[in-house]
């Protein structure tokens, strides 16, 4: 049991000694703060991708912008204006007011007038500044109790993800935040008030709500960001989340019916030159920047939190204890280490389980969100990545070493191993010599038998004189194979004064090949001979016979073939190839497709039905061009094909020249076509011209 467990050990040493080397090192970051930023970063990804949500109607927002200042005409606005806005908001029967302006002085002219709006306004609330340089609240507003703390909370990385809830004066009175004192006036009138739940660890029910402290414990907080009573803050959105109105349209009461009836209204600064917009989750966009947003919907945003939670249950925003993220690092730690020690024998495994747990880790974030709770997802990300690397590198290292070792092994044996081998290549190497005498004398003996089959194939190929001997037309052909033995066929007979045009093309080239286009020249002959005239018959009997001699051979080959035939000005075509060009006299084109003019010769015992033919006539002139796929299919050094376009376009545009004179600008253009590459496929081409009558003057 022990030397079992023994061995397990020594098997996964390395595994052991990376979990919690990464994980400590992670930790230690975390703690110190290496990592805060790039985690808050990370998880403010969240409030982005969320779904968004609906407009909080119970809070309206009275903005104050840079037209707003000039239509004021002076900042900070005088007390007259500020008194003459609270009335024209108060007309409309709000729940409460809070202006987020600081009047710790007066600014004359009218602070009578405001001072008196103050006193006959009991659900205003002004605003004072705890945290700092301290500023005063109005003090009639002191003195009716109608103070909340505006102080906002920015994280090291100058983004507010915090709000105040309570906040220590320095005469040891506590100051509501602007947001809490907001939602607590709401809430009252709907009777709902706040009740103790653990007085010593200040946890505190409002309706539906739960109030738990953010502490020094949570998330990647410590003791230095603490002072108050602070909560996470689950924002809505920006200001768009809130009804909102100018405070020009206030002040000339322009505000829809009923815009502001019992509902909070908060006043607040959006110009940029009065420096109160804030960076918050929402301005953490990776690729483009984002405007920032003002104080007063910061606030608005921690009302609507504590309304919404309170009436709706609506999450409040948590971060999971210190204790929960180590342990997620160390589990982190020790599964990507092991993915890193099984690489070597089970790569997908490894890589389907680090993609496994960048899934895990994002989808568990998104829902903790979604519940009200911030889990961490860089200090994961990066344990993964960073135990799977080391792992990766450790395991390397071993095989590296253990090599080595065989390498060193080998080598106490290699002076020995290469004599016993060396002795065997000689050996071997007569051996060779003797096989390669024999095989140039195979060699010799099989480029001879292939020279033959060239030989003849170039024989029975039509000859010049034959074609020209053809009264009333003009023939010329041309074929170059790509190998020694082609496969292409083509032969021009003439019997009982009907012209017999013949191409065809055999799949494959080499002795096979070669030797089945001898076959088809020779029954075509000998059909021709016989006088068959009828093409069902034709084909069949080739058919037959070509099919009969294939299976003999053993061989999958088969062929494509168009036979035409030419009498008194009328000419047939029938069998399967390629399109056969007709060129009228003055150089039109007509392609005719002979895919049902009949199937591949070899390929089927019986073609019969598929065998058909069809008669034009040809006019002085006029003429036909056959080819084989070696010309269309031909590529240049890019392996664009040469296409049959440009085949007819100069054949067209050299018809009123010779049929010899066509077939060389035709392979002319070919041959510039291909350049310098290979030629892979044999070329194969036959005109044919009607010539023109003559008249005698």
């Amino acid at each position: 049991m022990w030397q079992k467990l023994k061995k397990s050990l020594k098997k996964w040493q390395g595994t052991l000694i990376i979990t919690p080397c990464i994980a400590g090192l992670v930790i230690a970051g975390s703690n110190i703060g290496v990592f805060r930023i790039l985690e808050w970063v990370t998880l403010d990804q969240l409030f982005r991708i969320r779904p968004q949500e609906a407009i909080d109607k119970r809070i309206v927002i009275v903005t104050i912008d840079e037209p707003d200042i000039q239509y004021v005409k002076q900042w900070p606005m005088s007390d007259r204006v500020m008194a003459k806005m609270i009335r024209n908001i108060k007309a409309q029967q709000p729940r409460a007011i809070a202006i987020d302006i600081y009047r710790d002085l007066p600014v004359e002219p009218g602070h009578a007038e405001l001072v008196k709006e103050f006193q006959n306004t009991p659900n205003f609330i002004g605003i004072e500044k705890v945290a700092g340089k301290p500023v005063a609240p109005p003090p009639i507003l002191a003195k009716q109790s109608q103070v909340a703390a505006n102080d906002l909370l920015l994280d090291t990385d100058g983004k507010i993800r915090r709000g105040i809830i309570l906040l220590g004066k320095p005469d040891q009175s506590l100051a509501q935040g602007l947001g809490v004192k907001l939602a607590l006036t709401y809430l009252e009138k709907a009777g709902i008030e706040l009740k103790s739940i653990n007085a010593d660890k200040q946890i505190y029910g409002l309706g539906k709500a739960k109030f738990v402290p953010l502490s020094s414990n949570d998330g990647q907080y410590n003791e230095a960001d603490m002072g108050g009573y602070q909560v996470l803050i689950n924002y809505r959105g920006g200001l768009e989340s809130f009804p909102h109105i100018s405070m020009t349209d206030v002040l000339e009461n322009r505000i829809p019916a009923n815009f502001i009836r019992d509902r909070l209204v908060l006043v607040g600064a959006k110009a940029p030159s009065l420096n109160d917009n804030y960076s918050t989750p929402y301005n953490s966009n990776l690729f483009f920047p984002t405007e920032l947003v003002p104080g007063v919907v910061v606030h608005a945003n921690l009302t609507s939190q504590i309304l919404s939670a309170a009436i709706d249950g609506r999450p409040m925003m948590r971060a999971t204890l210190k204790p929960l993220n180590w342990f997620l690092i160390i589990f982190w730690s020790g599964y990507s280490a092991t993915l890193g020690a099984i690489y070597i024998k089970k790569r997908w495994l490894t890589i389907g389980g680090l993609l496994l747990a960048v899934v895990i880790i994002f989808s568990s974030a998104y829902i903790a969100f979604i519940g009200g709770w911030l889990i961490p997802v860089f200090t994961p990300l990066l344990t993964v990545i960073s135990a799977l690397i080391i792992g990766l590198v450790q395991v390397l290292w071993k095989n590296l070493m253990l090599s080595y070792g065989q390498l060193e092994d080998y080598a106490h044996n290699l002076e020995i191993k290469v004599q016993e081998r060396t002795a065997e290549l000689a050996e071997a190497n007569e051996e060779i010599n003797i096989l390669n005498e024999k095989l140039k004398g195979d060699n010799l003996r099989m480029s001879a038998e292939l020279d033959i089959i060239r030989r003849m194939q170039q024989m029975i190929l039509p000859k010049p004189e034959e074609l020209e001997a053809i009264e009333g037309l003009d023939i010329a052909g041309f074929m170059e194979a790509a190998d020694e033995v082609g496969g292409d066929y083509y032969d021009v007979l003439h019997t009982d004064g009907v012209v017999t045009l013949g191409i065809g093309d055999v799949t494959g080239h080499g002795l096979e090949s070669g030797l089945l286009m001898l076959m088809t020249q020779t029954a075509v002959r000998l059909l021709k001979e016989i006088r068959e005239s009828d093409s069902v018959r034709f084909f069949d009997t080739l058919n037959r016979t070509i099919c009969k001699n294939v299976q003999r051979m053993n061989s999958e080959k088969n062929l494509t073939l168009v036979i035409l035939n030419y009498a008194q000005g009328q000419i047939s075509i029938s069998g399967q190839h390629e399109e056969t060009i007709i060129i009228r006299k003055g150089g039109q084109i007509e392609l005719i497709d002979t895919m049902d003019l009949g199937f591949p010769i070899g390929l089927d015992d019986d073609i019969t039905d598929f065998i058909s033919d069809i008669t034009l006539e040809l006019q002085p002139g006029d003429g036909v061009v056959l080819y084989t796929d070696g010309i269309t299919e031909a590529k240049d050094i890019n392996k664009n094909q040469y296409g049959l376009e440009p085949l007819c376009e100069i054949i067209s545009h050299n018809w009123h020249k010779s049929a010899s004179e066509i077939k060389d600008a035709v392979i002319l253009d070919v041959r510039r076509h291909i350049g310098k590459q290979k030629v892979f496929d044999d070329i194969t081409l036959l005109v044919f011209k009607r010539q023109e009558e003559v008249s005698e003057s």
